[in-house]
């Protein structure tokens, strides 16, 4: 029975994130056509449509065959105090930081290909900035989490903690273009995964991804106002921060005595092999899979032209 469920999930979430891509494929491309791109702000709310349509409003359709997105998103109930979730929040952020600096450090040895940048404006003040973090920041911290930590780990939450962080991430990662954005995805997925299991709450993880998008689109409004020189300083020792800041706080979860980082894998009688093997021999996921490196080579092609 078990197995049988497990399948089910998958199939149901591998044809989440196609669809969810897919659609967000085509609503893009119907607004290069209007030519939304040449009025900024036309193409900011055009960009939060198409979060909340693609990927909020197909995986509330998706998780329909799941038990519902309420239903998916109880599965976690633990709540922890407000401070833990303040001490997760920071985890979380300087953790997304880390990542980013290892990556780009990587890259530096071993170019990584890298996917779309985030569009801009001539002018950035603050009305412009505001539309960018709106449809980067905003929208997709709320949409994306509802949907990979809600519903995704939701569904497979019976099958183990561990398990249900590792495959939600697995999938918001292939959601994401370019090798690079991939990798980053992924890691960071690990990270927001953690942080909803420890919490009981999507709150937590919908704050550290408006974090990380918000940095992004900070960065971006910086660059136009500061020679790159001053801007290298600042960026520089934010990052050292946040790389002892993320030290310190895993020293911190790792020293906790209330069981924050135990994985328990539930009343699931399933192997890990057995689980991993179901999962990648689903046909449904392989389709979902080819689709997501179609797009993020064409995308990569795009970016170099």
């Amino acid at each position: 029975m078990q197995k049988e469920n497990l399948k089910k999930s998958a199939d149901i979430i591998s044809i989440f994130c196609t669809a969810a891509f897919s659609l967000n494929v085509i609503l893009a491309f119907v607004m290069s056509i209007w030519g939304l791109s040449k009025d900024y702000t036309l193409y900011m709310l055009s960009m939060t449509a198409v979060s909340v349509i693609s990927i909020l409003g197909v995986s509330l359709i998706c998780a329909k065959f799941s038990g519902g997105m309420k239903a998916c998103i109880r599965k976690y109930e633990k709540k922890t105090g407000l401070l833990d979730n303040f001490l997760l929040v920071v985890f979380g952020f300087s953790g997304c930081m880390t990542v980013n600096f290892i990556l780009n450090l990587i890259a530096t040895f071993l170019p990584i290909p890298v996917g779309s940048e985030i569009p801009t404006a001539e002018n950035t003040d603050i009305y412009t900035t505001m539309l960018m973090q709106l449809a980067v920041a905003v929208a997709p911290a709320i949409c994306e989490e509802i949907a990979f930590r809600g519903f995704v780990m939701g569904s497979l939450s019976d099958f183990g903690d561990g398990f249900a962080i590792l495959i939600s991430s697995m999938f918001f990662g292939m959601m994401h273009t370019g090798i690079s954005g991939i990798l980053f995805a992924f890691s960071v997925g690990l990270l927001l995964g953690f942080i909803r299991k420890i919490s009981g709450s999507l709150i937590p993880s919908m704050i550290v991804h408006f974090l990380n998008n918000a940095y992004s689109v900070l960065m971006i409004v910086l660059l136009k106002i500061l020679d790159i020189e001053m801007l290298g300083i600042i960026s520089g020792t934010f990052v050292f921060t946040m790389l002892l800041l993320f030290v310190v706080m895993l020293i911190i979860f790792c020293n906790k005595k209330s069981g924050l980082l135990s994985f328990s894998a539930g009343e699931c009688i399933l192997t890990k092999a057995k689980k991993v093997k179901i999962i990648f021999t689903n046909p449904v996921l392989w389709v979902f899979v080819v689709f997501s490196v179609i797009i993020s080579t064409f995308s990569m092609i795009g970016t170099a032209e």
